[in-house]
């Protein structure tokens, strides 16, 4: 079959990978004027860094064993436990104040009960209405988590964790969204997340992807897909026909490019990185890894540089995120923050570079994350509802229930919300799998 692949980001490049191998004609459309799309990797003298998707869970097999397909070996990371600063009191990772132990503890066990339930269930659509009002299934996960936390302290470091995984406010994310992901993280023994990065960057493992292709065309932007005739609209007006499309792209820009139907049922975090590159890494000499979660408009860093460039790196996200890259100053913002904690930034201070994905026009965002009152039909993807009917409603006045992955008509669906691990770079190669399934 001649197949378009829409999106050289590591979904789209695994299924053309795949469908390859298994005999197809593919082709591969990005808009950018590279591949990796999220994952990039950025040269800088002596070393580069991670601007985009940059970690890797011990339990995320099948981006080890992509790595071991390249030849890459995975880096091991050693900066947990990081410095916690909130309101001047200084504490870490491993022994936070006892008020945020205990309210961080609560927030833990509810959950588990709540996963219970809905796995008991086998699906929110299978819950009563009374099991709903329990799960508060139009509940923001801010309003859960201010029911459990009883100390302010407590709260801020509910919060300032969650939003580092959900690169979003936690006023913006569903209950049942992020219920849904927590599911992965039960069944751990501990030491497992952010263990590893890709050893020579993420952005040149999707070039050595690349490489291997037949017909890879950068800068061509899709600026619709008919999803019954398998026809591709290029920006420009070309148009080419495929027996089937595979559109690997971030959910809220496959909506856009099917005519505005919101399929995916995903919206994209708000979240940028700061880095900022010094002359020598000065926090190596102070025993300090460089990781840190504070509430200073840096809010969490890291040792980001590699190679020899020494940089920490600055993730931010919700609305700080959106305030830091509408001022011209961002750099100095975020060095300010840091220096009110290690004045020795500012001695050190080379130069920084923000890497803003809230106002990318090929991503829309970081990373997806179910809204409030958008409910994954199940814990474990993938999920299947056929677009053409109308999706399942969870009881009077609820929005519609997400999880859709296809095939509908000659489209299919690849990308990190399309998939169980759903933000991560193990489910875009998930979603790739299933892809090649689909099509054979």
């Amino acid at each position: 079959m001649r197949i378009g692949i829409v999106g050289a980001g590591i979904a789209g490049l695994r299924c053309a990978m795949l469908l390859e191998r298994a005999g197809h004609d593919v082709t591969v459309f990005e808009a950018r004027d590279r591949v990796g799309g999220r994952m990039h990797t950025v040269e800088r003298a002596g070393g580069w860094y991670e601007a985009g998707g940059e970690w890797i869970d011990a339990d995320h097999k099948r981006v080890l064993a992509l790595c071991r397909e390249f030849g890459v070996a995975p880096e091991k990371s050693s900066q947990w436990p990081g410095m916690v600063v909130h309101q001047g009191e200084f504490a870490t990772e491993e022994k936070v104040w006892h008020e945020a132990a205990a309210d961080a503890e609560l927030v833990h066990e509810e959950a588990v009960r709540l996963i219970e339930m809905w796995r008991e269930a086998g699906s929110p659509i299978g819950l009563t209405d009374q099991d709903f009002l329990t799960l508060g299934t139009d509940m923001r996960l801010s309003e859960w988590f201010d029911r459990i936390c009883s100390s302010t302290q407590g709260r801020w470091w509910v919060e300032a964790v969650t939003r580092s995984d959900e690169g979003e406010d936690t006023r913006e994310v569903g209950l049942l969204g992020w219920l849904r992901g927590y599911a992965h993280y039960l069944n751990r023994e501990g030491g497992e997340m952010s263990l590893f990065r890709i050893g020579v960057g993420g952005g040149r493992l999707c070039e050595r992807m690349a490489a291997g292709l037949k017909d890879l065309r950068l800068g061509s932007p899709v600026e619709r897909i008919d999803v019954e005739s398998g026809e591709v609209e290029f920006r420009g007006g070309e148009r080419l026909q495929f027996d089937r499309v595979v559109g690997a792209l971030p959910g809220p820009i496959l909506d856009r490019i099917i005519g505005g139907k919101a399929v995916s049922g995903v919206t994209m975090a708000r979240a940028v990185k700061v880095v900022l590159e010094f002359s020598k890494p000065w926090w190596r000499e102070k025993n300090w890894t460089g990781r840190m979660i504070c509430d200073l408009p840096c809010q969490q860093t890291w040792d980001i540089g590699r190679g020899e460039l020494f940089a920490l790196g600055c993730y931010v996200c919700g609305d700080e995120a959106k305030w830091l890259v509408g001022r011209e100053d961002s750099v100095d913002v975020a060095l300010r923050a840091l220096a009110e904690i290690h004045p020795e930034a500012r001695e050190f201070f080379m130069g920084g570079a923000v890497h803003d994905w809230i106002d990318d026009e090929f991503s829309m965002g970081a990373f997806p994350y179910y809204p409030s009152g958008c409910a994954p039909l199940n814990l474990a993807f993938p999920s299947v509802v056929t677009p053409a009917q109308p999706l399942p409603k969870i009881g009077e006045g609820k929005k519609e229930v997400a999880g859709w992955v296809g095939p509908w008509g000659r489209l299919h669906v690849a990308g990190d919300w399309a998939c169980g691990w759903m933000g991560f770079i193990e489910g875009a190669l998930e979603s790739a799998e299933r892809v090649a399934g689909e099509i054979g």
